[in-house]
């Protein structure tokens, strides 16, 4: 029996990656898509892959130097992803690319590092303000548990744990990145903001998710941040990528800079970053719900919840120091009162020894009236 060798081309190529997560696919379908639509206002055929294949070395590097040219609005990263993923249709349409070649041949712009723009408490406060109550609590969320947007946004009601008062939150590995489960918890705040959505949801119902395609969620989200920042005048731009200055990151980004001051592998270990031997420290639930109530305080938005944390703080470490003082108090009594004692029982042994005396005294000259008598 021979086997008929099927054609190959888009369609086989994002067959061959069916496996792989929807953002990952989608990822790859616009990268080749963004080729295509170069190569139809090149050459008037979107499918020009199967003309290139047939191209020499130098021809096919010189027409990926001018797409990749012609991509320089994007960041260098960014360009530098793109080409990865075309790289790997193209080795599947047959085009085979030499590391050193690609290496010697391409030229790609260097990455410029920003320096990065931290977000502050009035700036959440000030952004969750305008924004509805849903996209509100979405955010407080993500600032308290320290998840990733594209975590939050697939999040289902029967992944929390909701009978406490922090919001227990159980990411399973398929929407982690990594594909590693982990645990992390929402504030009080946000608990208490979130039960109300949770009422309303069953339990594979998502919570903060606008639609099954988690591209096209994460996208939704963005664009309502993005129109929350130019109507409150906080849509700074870096000078370099024209990118918002703040974005979803941030808010992952300010839980994580505020764990990090207390206890920086806790932080790392519930926003799900990689750590030297984190695999090694192992806490139950319990724990490390122990430990992030220790520093939640940092993690509270609003300014009367934070101030009512903190009378409570205060109080109960007055309630620390005046049960201190009254132990100290209840120990310097019974101090005293052990001196009292030991001074009490080192009289009585006084007198005993005194009273001891004198009768051996008396023994002494009734011995000696007797010897008198004798003689």
């Amino acid at each position: 029996m021979v086997l008929r060798q099927l054609a190959r081309n888009k369609t086989t190529f994002m067959e061959k990656i069916a496996s792989k997560d929807q953002s990952t696919k989608e990822s790859y379908r616009y990268v080749i898509e963004n080729f295509e639509n170069y190569c139809m206002e090149k050459t008037g055929n979107a499918n020009y892959v199967l003309e290139l294949k047939e191209s020499s070395t130098e021809e096919i590097f010189d027409f990926l130097q001018a797409w990749i040219n012609h991509n320089s609005r994007l960041s260098a990263s960014t360009t530098r992803l793109y080409f990865s993923k075309l790289k790997k249709y193209l080795y599947h349409m047959g085009i085979k690319l030499h590391p050193q070649d690609i290496k010697e041949e391409l030229s790609f712009k260097h990455s410029v590092q920003e320096d990065l723009y931290g977000l502050k408490l009035e700036d959440i406060q000030n952004i969750v303000k305008s924004l509805r109550y849903k996209h509100k609590v979405q955010f407080i969320c993500q600032a308290s548990s320290l998840m990733r947007i594209s975590e939050l946004i697939q999040l289902r009601k029967k992944h929390l744990i909701s009978n406490g008062e922090n919001i227990i939150v159980k990411i399973p590995a398929q929407i982690a990145k990594f594909k590693k489960g982990r645990t992390t918890f929402f504030s009080k705040e946000a608990s208490k903001l979130l039960r109300p959505i949770l009422r309303e949801k069953e339990d594979n119902d998502l919570i903060f998710g606008s639609s099954e395609n988690k591209v096209n969620s994460k996208l939704n989200s963005e664009q309502i941040l993005r129109k929350a920042l130019i109507r409150i005048g906080l849509d700074m731009k870096y000078e370099t990528t024209n990118r918002f200055m703040i974005n979803t990151h941030s808010f992952r980004a300010y839980g994580i800079t505020r764990l990090s001051r207390h206890d920086p592998n806790f932080a790392k270990k519930i926003a799900g970053q990689k750590g030297y031997l984190l695999q090694y420290d192992r806490m139950t639930d319990e724990e490390k719900l122990e430990l992030y109530q220790k520093f939640e305080i940092d993690l509270i938005i609003d300014n009367n919840t934070k101030l009512k944390k903190e009378k409570q703080i205060l109080e109960s470490e007055l309630e620390t120091t005046e049960n201190l003082k009254a132990r100290i108090q209840s120990l310097e009594e019974s101090k005293a009162l052990q001196v009292q004692e030991i001074e009490l029982m080192s009289k009585k042994k006084h007198t005993s020894i005194e009273e001891l005396q004198e009768q051996m005294q008396d023994m002494a000259k009734a011995i000696k009236e007797l010897k008198k008598q004798k003689v």
